[in-house]
């Protein structure tokens, strides 16, 4: 492997994480609503930069194409109403970003990344420019309303504002009355306000989060009637498409929220065409492209794959059995430079936390953790063919922050800086100081302890770490595979919150054995290990020897060469702190000769009891 380029000199992140900007998750969580109007980040603003950063799955390349098709007045092999009620962060709002700037620019994009594609999924020459509405649940508020300060109508309804960015005033005015009573329009005055020289796109997004907040005001069964007949008038019309995404994407459901979602699905579903937006096997790419100015894999990139792939090969009886041998070439390719077992870790076992989400939270994971990493790469810290899940930035807090709001569970904070890194004496940090020079310059306690963490779910869900995932997850091509068992073992005995059963590890809130005993010492002050020793000492000494005694002696005449006495001193006794002689001392040559084994015996019962009974 030493003829392996490090990642970061063959694949170039994106000029924010090279400069470590801040990474707000609002880079990663656009809403529709502030691309509307101009309050978005310039990625998700300028449609060409956007474009770029798009991976047009099959499924985006398919609604984009149907959707193109139908404003185009193409009624066949496409809907009129499509329902994204899709898992949270499946890239719904990024897919109706798409349709927005395509609807907006309409012929102007024919030379955005991939618009090409869609045009000739949609089977027709050109995108056609519509008229656009776009209405977030998050961000429209009922009581204040839109407009009236600014020389606008004033808007208090989500019918209101959708007529309002439709047709200005004159489509404002279709629905004026039913805005200021809260009574949903229907057919014909839902016709009224469509634009009849152009085609519609409708765009609505956050569903659920608008009828959470307005639920005890009756307003989430008018948002029901209002989509309900605002579809059935999409379906009848030429050049209308309706598009809803139901999931509110920040906020915990109750019972109330799940029973209105499954109730907009319903009706969606039957009148329209539901969407999966992101396909698992389509991650990678969309993580590349979103995070690297990704090129392709040169030939770097190609040998650090190969070599990988034959390690895999080498030793697949002792890596995961769901890992796939036959093709680890491919998959390898598939992720670079990611090694596979990053994102796979998410899907086979952090998809199922209540939080997480699986495009967004794992791209603002990710941006942190790449940006660290090239960061620390250039300055020297390491030269890692791949990004591995051994090398997340948990000593980040940053990182460790968004780490912990994906899995729900920020009372790990004293876990990870206890046993793996973020403080100077972490005890993953303090073995590889100590390890030998193979497994302290892999940084291969830290790496595995690391790997542990995410693959046992990082004690949230009852997930466990197996030897065959720690290998896959940190062994390289030129690393002794038999290193990955000794640091196993080393952290074992010396972490806090790491748990072991029939070689499975896990990583929770709950302290080991090594806490409880490091505790119980810790709790033991010196006077009272002194106090015992003195009260052990004489109680073994005090019966069956017709000798006189003197117990630690702090004068020299009371040692002297030919009495009956005791040779204990002060130096015996600190001689037995550190391990040494116990704190009898040596007893004169004549009580050696008087009571010949007895005392070698009661001596031994003091080395060995001694420390047992001050803990107890």
């Amino acid at each position: 492997m030493a003829n392996l380029k490090p990642w970061y000199k063959v694949v170039t992140p994106r000029e924010d994480l090279r400069e470590s900007r801040p990474l707000d998750a609002s880079e990663f969580a656009v809403h529709l609503d502030q691309v509307r109007d101009g309050r978005a980040p310039a990625v998700y603003r300028n449609p060409n930069d956007f474009l770029d950063r798009t991976y047009l799955t099959r499924s985006l390349l398919e609604l984009a194409g149907q959707v193109v098709r139908r404003l185009s007045g193409e009624k066949t092999e496409t809907s009129a109403v499509f329902n994204l009620a899709t898992q949270f962060g499946g890239g719904k709002t990024h897919a109706l970003t798409l349709l927005y700037h395509l609807a907006k620019n309409g012929p102007k994009s024919h030379n955005w990344a991939g618009v090409r594609s869609i045009l000739d999924k949609a089977g027709v020459p050109s995108v056609p420019e519509a008229a656009v509405a776009v209405f977030v649940g998050t961000e429209f508020d009922s009581i204040s309303g839109r407009g009236g300060d600014d020389g606008t109508p004033l808007r208090k309804t989500p019918w209101g504002e959708i007529a309002w960015q439709l047709g200005g005033e004159a489509g404002f005015a279709a629905v004026a009355e039913h805005d200021r009573q809260f009574v949903e329009p229907k057919g014909d005055v839902i016709q009224a306000f469509l634009p009849k020289d152009k085609p519609s796109l409708i765009l609505m997004d956050e569903v659920i989060n608008y009828t959470s907040t307005y639920r005890h005001k009756g307003y989430h069964r008018a948002l029901y009637n209002f989509i309900q007949s605002l579809s059935e008038q999409a379906r009848g019309s030429d050049k209308v498409v309706l598009l809803v995404s139901i999931p509110a994407s920040e906020m915990p459901y109750s019972s109330d929220d799940e029973a209105d979602e499954q109730w907009f699905k319903k009706m969606l579903d039957r009148v329209g065409k539901p969407i999966m937006m992101a396909a698992e096997s389509e991650t990678a790419e969309i993580i590349r492209r979103r995070l690297f100015e990704w090129q392709g894999l040169n030939d770097d990139a190609k040998r650090t794959i190969a070599e990988y792939s034959d390690w895999i090969i080498e030793h697949k009886q002792q890596i995961p059995n769901w890992f796939p041998v036959d093709t680890s070439r491919e998959a390898f390719a598939a992720t670079y430079p990611l090694h596979p077992s990053v994102l796979s870790v998410f899907e086979r076992k952090w998809q199922t936390l209540p939080r997480f989400q699986r495009t967004r939270g794992v791209l603002r994971l990710l941006a942190l953790w790449v940006a660290r990493a090239y960061q620390e790469g250039f300055q020297g810290a390491h030269k890692d063919p791949l990004i591995g899940l051994g090398t997340a930035p948990l000593d980040d807090p940053m990182f460790r922050s968004a780490l912990f709001e994906q899995l729900g569970e920020n009372k790990l904070e004293g876990a990870v800086t206890t046993d793996i890194c973020g403080k100077k004496d972490s005890h993953a940090i303090r073995l590889d100081a100590e390890a030998v020079d193979t497994i302290r310059k892999a940084r291969l306690n830290r790496k595995v302890a690391t790997s542990i963490f995410f693959e046992s779910n990082g004690g949230q869900a009852r997930g466990e770490a197996t030897i065959p995932e720690i290998r896959l997850a940190v062994a390289e091509p030129s690393l002794d595979i038999g290193n990955v068992e000794t640091v196993v073992d080393a952290l074992e005995n010396a972490c806090y919150f790491l748990s072991v059963d029939r070689n499975r590890y896990r990583f929770g809130l709950s302290a080991n054995l090594n806490k409880l005993l490091a505790d119980k010492r810790a709790s033991i002050q010196q006077p009272r290990i002194d106090d015992r020793v003195r009260t052990e000492v004489q109680s073994v000494f005090s019966q069956g020897l017709p000798i006189d005694r003197i117990y630690f002696p702090s004068k020299s005449s009371d040692t002297e060469s030919g009495g009956s006495h005791h040779r204990g001193s002060a130096s015996g006794e600190r001689r037995y702190r550190r391990g040494q002689d116990p704190p009898v001392g040596r007893l004169h040559d004549q009580t050696e000769r008087y009571l010949g084994s007895d005392v070698q015996e009661r001596a031994h019962l003091v080395r060995a009891g001694l420390w047992a009974a001050a803990l107890r």
